[in-house]
This record gives structure tokens, sequence and C-alpha cells, in this order.
């Protein structure tokens, strides 16, 4: 924009006796953004936000579901230690949980661990029972445990002692492996998916808790696998780098 202004400057003649006003004309120039500007520039902020929120939102979402599952393997490590330790049972002699039915063991659990919901006889109301999918994308079956429960913090905790095979463990891992958890590190709440919010633990005699995929993950965490075996990965490498 440009602005014109007439300066009116007094002199004095040579004399002293006389004023003479003489009118100056000043031509100068004011910069300023026009609506046109400020609207183009608004336009390019919200396309770059609509971009990069849904990024940090992932990145952070991502790194939230890490910090549940290693918050998950310590509750659980910490949860049969003090039933071996209330059971006056040396430390890592898991052979009670095999004599033990499901529903025996999973009161022992639910005693060591603060919960504010149980489930029993059905993971409906702890964990989903419909909708769930491998990594791939692909559904799969409901689980069939029938006892689990939320943890304080939301993480979801289900037992199936028959759920060892196809978790990624050595062979003398998986012959020793005594029962499975599932923890699913937002309750029942979506997505349900493999290696996104649904991850499995272990129970191995002699060992204590292992990560699903401790033995032998490389073949099923991919975006083509199923998801079963991220476990481990997902805690050794801090992140959930085979999403990318």
């Amino acid at each position: 924009m440009i602005f014109r202004e007439r300066l009116s400057i007094c002199v004095l003649s040579e004399n002293n006796k006389k004023a003479t006003n003489i009118l100056l004309s000043a031509t100068y120039v004011k910069k300023a953004f026009s609506l046109a500007e400020v609207m183009i520039t608004l336009v390019i902020i919200g396309i770059i936000g609509v971009m990069v929120v849904p990024l940090i939102e992932q990145v952070t979402g991502r790194h939230e579901t890490v910090v549940r599952v290693k918050k998950a393997s310590s509750v659980l490590g910490q949860a049969i230690y003090k039933i071996a330790v209330q059971e006056g049972l040396p430390v890592g002699d898991y052979g009670y949980i095999t004599e033990d039915g499901d529903s025996e063991f999973f009161e022992r659990f639910s005693n060591v661990v603060e919960h504010i919901r149980i489930c029993r006889g059905t993971p409906s109301g702890c964990l989903a029972v419909s909708e769930i999918k491998q990594l791939n994308g692909r559904p799969m079956s409901g689980f069939t445990t029938k006892n689990s429960l939320v943890a304080r913090d939301g993480i979801a905790y289900g037992w199936d002692k028959n759920a060892c095979p196809g978790k990624g463990l050595s062979a003398d891992d998986e012959e020793n492996c005594i029962g499975c958890f599932i923890v699913d590190v937002n309750g029942d709440k979506k997505p349900n998916r493999y290696g996104y919010d649904l991850f499995f633990f272990l129970v191995v005699d002699r060992k204590g808790i292992v990560p699903a995929g401790k033995g032998n993950h490389s073949a099923d965490c991919r975006r083509s696998g199923i998801g079963a075996q991220c476990t481990s990965k997902v805690i050794d490498e801090e992140g959930i780098n085979y999403l990318y």
C-alpha cells in the first residue's frame, strides 16, 4: 500500500523578520498484508496441520503402546513371583499352575493384581470378543479364554492354558510352556489387532514370563504376518518398527 502526505515546514527568511510556510509533498511506502494474503497463509497452515497432526498422534500412540507392553511384562512377572511366595514355593517352580485348573490359577492371579473389573466364564467386558484381526488385517475368531480382568491402568489380562503353540518360542520353551496370558493394552477398545494392541506372554516352567516371539519372531512379526509373536520384538526394540 502507498501513502502520500503533505508536510508543512516553517522557514525563517534571511532577515528573520518573516516566516514562510513551505509545503513539501512526501511519498512513502508502508508495508502491510492484504486480506487475500492473510487468507492464503491461513489455508497453508491448515493444510500443514491436517498432514502433520495425525502423524504426531500416530507416533505418540505407538510410543504409549510400547510403554504399556513393557508395563504388562513387569506386572505379570511380579504377579507370578508373588503367587510363588504366597504358596511357599521356590521361585521359578510353576508346577502348581499345571495342577490348577484355569479358574483356580486365575483366582490366584486376580488376588495379586489390582483390578477394576473381573470377568469369569467369558472374556466379554474385559477382552474383545469380536472383530479381532491379525496383524495383516485378516479376521480372527474370538479368544477361548474364560477368565480375564482389567487392571486399574486399563490394561486387560486373559489366561489360557492351551494357547502356547504358535507364539514363537524356542523348542525347549514351548515344551515347558504352562500357559498364555493374552494382553490387550487398551482393554476391549479397538483396533483389537495382533501386534497393535493385542500381545501375548507365556509362562514357562523354571523361567517365568517369556514374551511371545522370544525364540523366533521374524516370520510372523511383519505387516503380512499374523502378529502373534510380536511381543518380544516390541520390548527388545522399544518400538513398533514392523508397521513401517
